[in-house]
């Protein structure tokens, strides 16, 4: 018989700060679980296998699109909803199937790999400016000065986003996270994201005329090529939205794994030496940090039919919440799944989701988490905690806002 659970203990400031035990809570009552009634979710899934059937059943388990709102956001009264609404995020076959299509381009293996040089180029001149802010002893935020430009530098160049406006960037793709967290979505978060998903279009709008003017070798040109060549790809609304969401994506999820990452190895010392003594292992610790906290803990999924997962019915017309962060440490998939272990064999992780909606950016984030790391450590041989980092308290894109570090 199916157990039921409460999710309540979600919005409270004691599994906020720690999920972990909770998670383990459900894993007790097995991979599936009913949720008692008066809860937004009918299921919580939270098995590895069971979260991935899940996840690559897209035709049975949608995400939220347009289709599945009370009432459609318009473009005018509702920026934020209708960005989210319009990206290849929040949409399911065939809408989807025709603007991942558009994106795969960018992000192939080769043109991933072929980033490479950049990523290094960039991740020194953000050791050479750390080291001037470091000199003499002083603070630096690990967060500001390094964990968020770097991605941000480097989708940055991959899309065509001046590095001039970046900075100006980062607080507007904060406002529009805030919303998809569980709970997030209240007045004052919806205003702010609106008035940022306002002021954020607006950029693009402007980024996409000048490419029309003035083409580069840059992902807006591509698209803009691609727009106005057929007109069936994208429509002005998709084009900026898309922008808007890969953008944000891109770079708020690898901001976390670094800072998330080193966190976690300066409480490990031991793990710390290791990696720092032989750097060729950054690709094991990055993949076990992305297992072990991973930025994003959950996704949602509409019930389109009737169907089983893991033994457990679930009936057509309810919404299922999926634990990615659980199903990362279920002990039916991971030995000791609560031990920070860079030599477990057992790697395939749902951090980056799976299936149709695999995450576009996932090679990338995995090379500059690894190339980030290991050339941090191997600029500074001493890197510590100048003020203790804090607990992050939020489930969707967890990770520090500020990480104080001395460094020498």
């Amino acid at each position: 018989m199916v157990a039921e659970v409460s999710l309540a203990a979600l919005h409270t400031e004691e599994v906020r700060r720690d999920p972990y035990p909770f998670y383990a809570e459900l894993h007790r009552h097995g991979p599936v679980c009913r949720v008692a009634p008066g809860d937004r979710y009918g299921y919580v899934v939270h098995g590895y296998e069971a979260s991935a059937a899940v996840l690559r059943d897209s035709a049975t388990f949608r995400v939220m699109d347009s289709t599945l709102l009370g009432a459609k956001p318009t473009w005018e009264g509702n920026r934020a909803h209708a960005v989210f609404m319009n990206s290849v995020f929040f949409t399911n076959a065939p809408r989807h199937t025709r603007m991942r299509k558009m994106f795969n381009q960018a992000f192939t293996p080769r043109r991933i790999n072929a980033l490479e040089p950049a990523i290094d180029r960039m991740t020194a001149d953000l050791l050479d400016r750390l080291a001037a802010q470091a000199a003499g002893g002083a603070k630096v935020d690990f967060m500001s000065e390094f964990a968020f430009p770097l991605p941000a530098n480097v989708l940055g160049e991959l899309l065509g986003v001046p590095e001039a406006d970046r900075a100006w960037y980062r607080p507007r793709a904060l406002a529009l996270g805030a919303i998809l967290e569980l709970g997030g979505a209240t007045a004052d978060n919806v205003a702010a994201a609106d008035t940022a998903a306002e002021e954020i279009t607006a950029f693009f709008a402007d980024l996409a005329a000048q490419r029309r003017q003035d083409p580069r070798d840059d992902m807006i040109t591509a698209l803009v090529q691609a727009l106005e060549s057929d007109g069936t790809p994208l429509s002005e609304e998709e084009l900026l939205a898309n922008l808007i969401v890969v953008f944000n994506a891109g770079f708020v999820t690898t901001t976390h794994l670094l800072g998330n990452g080193l966190t976690m190895l300066l409480e490990r010392p031991d793990e710390l030496a290791r990696l720092r003594a032989d750097l060729s292992l950054a690709p094991r610790y990055v993949e076990e940090i992305l297992r072990y906290e991973v930025p994003t803990h959950f996704s949602v999924r509409w019930v389109a039919q009737d169907t089983e997962v893991a033994g457990v019915p679930i009936p057509g017309g309810c919404w299922v919440l999926v634990l990615l962060a659980a199903a990362n440490r279920d002990p039916a998939q991971f030995d000791r799944p609560d031990v920070f272990d860079p030599d477990r064999t057992e790697t395939a992780t749902l951090s980056f989701g799976a299936g149709a909606h695999y995450c576009l950016g996932a090679a990338l984030a995995r090379l500059e988490g690894q190339r980030g790391l290991a050339m941090l450590l191997e600029r500074f041989g001493d890197i510590r905690l100048a003020a203790p980092p804090g607990t992050p308290r939020q489930l969707m894109l967890r990770g520090h806002e500020q990480l104080w570090l001395t460094l020498a």
